[in-house]
């Protein structure tokens, strides 16, 4: 019966031969050479058994040459040459392979075609293309090397002749098609590796170029906070100097009284002036390690110590006609945050009370821990003119500000709701024309009893 042969080993471009097998090949080669050495032990102690003393004692010894291969090449492997330890299993495979069809002829073979022809073949896929190619076409003529032995010991009989030249044919034809089939496999397999190598390059790329755009946003985002405390410190500024001028003229008066005093009266004076100096020194303090450009570095705060420490600096923002108040509600938790940017979260807020409340008004700050335990609350609301609900959704954007040129930059709340976020909390601005302005800020907490355990 007529038989088509299929396509011809071609493909999309050529591949090489790998200039390594990789882990999980060797790890194929190492299985295929245990079977395939195993294998034909087996089968030649079989038909041992079978023929017993009628034994062709071709048969161990072809068998007998398999394992040895088989164990040549497992060494190599072993000794790192796995690719020269595959091509010397392709080319022992198809000599004692030849051997055997030029004298057993290729009848004999037919049961066990597949698997002495499916190893030899899938290595030299592995190798390459060109590999692959010659053990094809070395194969074919084994097989009409076979088919000729098993012609001649029948005497070129027409019938068996026939029954030959069809065994040639569909053997032909299986390992052309095998052989295709495995080309196109395999290297299919090796393209997507490479493409697979390829995308891991370019992800680890992204991920670099990720990590710098973070560490520069960083980096952004500590120098807005530095720049939002130098601008609350410049506001400051005033309440400041009016505080130096009480403390110098308390100092001049207590020189003064030195002066005219002796014994007990002066020595009360001196220690007078010493402490006037000590509160001038913690003020200065304060102020430079509020104004300080440091690296965010985050601990464990009191947060209602913290912000009950904070009243005599938010006293400084306002005037006599704003009544400040600060109430800590004795809550006793913990919050994971940078004390020094919690301040300038604090101040930048009631800065901004101060200025949407220019005839005076109410300011507080309250610190509350609701029915979840594992959060407080930070609630900073003022009775000032509020902001149109337009305003309100975009406060939080960065550098959107309604003050006019050079007199504000937008950073406040959207530094604010960055600060905070990054600890883990959110943050929620309700406002309204007219009726003033709430900051909710919600941050998880640590209990006072896990911290101390």
């Amino acid at each position: 019966m007529p038989v088509s042969a299929p396509p011809p080993l071609t493909g999309p471009r050529p591949v090489a031969v790998p200039q390594s097998l990789g882990r999980h090949t060797e790890t194929l080669l190492r299985g295929v050479l245990y079977m395939v050495g195993i294998f034909h032990l087996l089968m030649a102690g079989w038909t041992a058994l079978r023929m017993g003393l009628g034994l062709d004692l071709m048969v161990p010894f072809v068998a007998a040459l398999h394992a040895l291969l088989c164990l040549v090449c497992l060494l190599e492997q072993r000794a790192g040459r796995a690719l020269r330890a595959a091509a010397v299993f392709v080319g022992g495979q198809l000599i004692l392979l030849t051997v055997a069809y030029a004298y057993w002829g290729l009848a004999a073979q037919l049961r066990l075609q597949l698997v002495l022809l499916m190893p030899v073949m899938l290595v030299a896929a592995v190798l390459g293309r060109r590999p692959l190619a010659w053990t094809t076409v070395w194969v074919c003529l084994l097989i009409v090397v076979g088919a000729w032995v098993d012609a001649a010991s029948l005497m070129f009989q027409s019938d068996r002749l026939l029954a030959a030249v069809n065994d040639l044919v569909i053997c032909v034809f299986g390992t052309l098609l095998a052989a295709w089939l495995l080309h196109h496999s395999v290297t299919g397999l090796r393209e997507s590796l490479q493409t697979a190598r390829q995308h891991s390059r370019d992800l680890a790329r992204k991920r670099d170029e990720l990590q710098l755009e973070m560490q520069e946003k960083e980096r952004s985002r500590d120098q807005l906070v530095h720049a939002m405390k130098m601008e609350n410190v410049g506001r400051l500024a005033s309440g400041i100097a009016h505080d130096f001028n009480h403390l110098l003229a308390l100092i001049q008066s207590y020189i003064a009284k030195a002066r005219r005093s002796e014994g007990e009266a002066l020595a009360a004076a001196l220690q007078g002036g010493d402490s006037a100096v000590r509160r001038a020194t913690a003020v200065s303090r304060r102020l430079l390690d509020f104004s300080r450009l440091e690296d965010s570095r985050p601990q464990l705060l009191d947060v209602a110590a913290t912000v009950a420490g904070m009243v005599p600096l938010l006293q400084q923002v306002f005037d006599n006609r704003v009544q400040c108040e600060v109430d800590s509600g004795q809550v006793q938790c913990l919050i994971h945050f940078d004390p020094a940017q919690l301040e300038s979260i604090l101040l930048s807020l009631a800065v901004n009370a101060h200025q949407a409340m220019p005839d005076g008004g109410q300011f507080s700050v309250t610190v509350a821990q609701p029915s979840r335990i594992d959060e407080v609350v930070l609630r900073v609301t003022d009775s000032g003119h509020g902001m149109s609900e337009e305003v309100r959704a975009r406060c939080l954007e960065p550098f959107f500000t309604t003050k006019p040129m050079g007199q504000g930059t937008g950073l406040g709340l959207a530094v604010t709701a960055s600060l905070v976020q990054a600890a883990g909390g959110h943050i929620h601005v309700e406002s309204g024309k007219g009726r003033g302005t709430q900051v909710c800020i919600r941050l998880p907490t640590r209990p006072l009893a896990a911290v101390q355990a």
